[in-house]
């Protein structure tokens, strides 16, 4: 991950698909992450250097209480959606987990619900 001292916002979404269309059909701010429902344990965190810039997200897993291992970065802006859903049930199914890119990360205190996290200067 570039970026060690921001906080995300993390949004649940129901499944794979919704995710992927989310990823690659929308921009969101620096802030966003996101989880999947039905596999809490692994975590979408924006890892983009601009709004304007790539949609890179750092794929990381531990959930919300971690410890927290990076697995994957993805540059989604670059997929189609059906790539990005590929990517996303790789993850889910576990696949990226023992991958030699993994390597621990800490989110402690950086990880907010959308409530909690308000607006900061990324997302405002």
């Amino acid at each position: 991950m570039m970026h060690n001292r921001r906080r995300w916002a993390i949004g649940t979404v129901a499944s794979a698909e919704e995710l992927a269309e989310k990823l690659t059909q929308h921009t969101w701010t620096l802030c966003t992450g996101f989880v999947v429902a039905t596999n809490p344990q692994y975590l979408y965190l924006n890892d983009a250097t601009s709004e304007d810039g790539a949609n890179e997200y750092a794929v990381v897993s531990g959930g919300r209480d971690g410890p927290h291992w990076q697995i994957e970065s993805i540059t989604f802006s670059w997929c189609s959606q059906e790539e990005a859903l590929g990517h996303v049930r790789r993850t889910l199914a576990g696949e990226y987990d023992a991958t030699s890119f993994a390597h621990e990360v800490d989110l402690d205190g950086k990880l907010e619900d959308p409530r909690q996290h308000g607006r900061c200067r990324l997302c405002a």
